[in-house]
């Protein structure tokens, strides 16, 4: 019995309204509760992911792109973005390169 309520409430889950959210939000100022959208610099860090590691960087957010991993990390004050490209993503690339940005 304790089985089949798990299993009904999860198909509850899978269909409920807040499983068909979207991230982001719709952009435009006529979506009710819509953050306005600011400018946001981001500055090229040219020093690899693994490199930022090495250095002390802390891993702060990790999530699954299509290409590779996004992940978020600080190194001192600062925050640093990285797009990780994996090895054979769909290119001739066959080594795992990184693109970092810093938000502050």
């Amino acid at each position: 019995m304790k089985i089949f309520a798990f299993i009904v409430g999860s198909l509850a889950l899978l269909t409920s309204p807040f499983s068909s959210a979207q991230w982001p939000p719709e952009t435009g100022a006529k979506v009710p509760g819509n953050t306005l959208e600011l400018p946001t610099t981001l500055k090229p860090v040219s020093v690899p992911l693994e490199k930022l590691l090495n250095q002390g960087a802390t891993l702060i957010t990790a999530q699954r792109d299509v290409n590779g991993p996004v992940v978020t990390v600080k190194k001192g004050k600062q925050y640093i973005m990285c797009i990780v490209i994996g090895a054979g993503s769909g290119g001739d690339q066959n080594i795992a390169t990184s693109r970092c940005y810093a938000m502050n």
